[in-house]
């Protein structure tokens, strides 16, 4: 839910079932001329360790193809085609900015692996600002409904492990407990509904 755009899902490379997808460009014979090649690219990126996927349809034009895969969220584009056989290299599209690298066949893997650890970096990075932006402390109950009153995000709370404490929460804001934190610093003391000791350190938030 943190990663997308309206174009649709991003995902980080380390847990995309696909981290790369390779479109041969269907241009004039490109079966003949484009495929072997893309076909190659596969064979060597898979033998690299990379979960790779050489969309080889022909039932939809190259556009379709990028236009669908960006929706599926695939960290990287792997574009080859006519002028990329002639000057031996192959195209990297992020799916992350959409910026274009140009990469030797022979430097294809190592520049692969490269690019999706900056993707992963990159995106955790992003998220990790957007959390910390958007989570809010409260100990006392009056700051925790002063907080979901205002602007959506994470309120940052103690918890006495009670269900009747998280249903005062839910019925006065219709916020629930979304995260309970393994081992947060600093740990809440006391609960933000009873006062009593906190078991947990927990956020609380809305659905949208």
């Amino acid at each position: 839910m943190t990663h997308g755009d309206d174009s649709g899902l991003i995902l980080p490379p380390r847990v995309a079932p696909i981290q790369a997808v390779i479109v041969p460009i269907s241009a004039g014979n490109w079966k003949e001329t484009v495929l072997p090649q893309a076909q190659q690219v596969f064979a060597d990126l898979k033998t690299a360790g990379i979960r790779v996927f050489l969309d080889d349809r022909d039932a939809y034009t190259p556009g379709w193809k990028y236009a669908d895969w960006e929706m599926r969220g695939v960290p990287v584009r792997v574009e080859i085609g006519p002028k990329d056989i002639e000057k031996r290299q192959a195209v990297l599209v992020s799916r992350l900015d959409r910026k274009k690298i140009f990469v030797p066949w022979d430097k294809l893997a190592e520049e692969l692996k490269l690019l999706l650890e900056k993707i992963q970096s990159e995106m955790y990075r992003k998220a990790k600002a957007f959390h910390d932006e958007n989570t809010r402390p409260a100990r006392a109950y009056p700051e925790l409904l002063e907080a979901m009153a205002g602007s959506r995000g994470l309120i940052r709370s103690g918890w006495c492990g009670g269900a009747d404490c998280e249903t005062k929460v839910k019925a006065d804001t219709s916020a629930t407990i979304r995260v309970i934190l393994d081992k947060p610093e600093p740990a809440a003391e006391t609960c933000v509904v009873c006062g009593k000791d906190a078991l947990h350190t927990v956020l609380f938030a809305k659905s949208y």
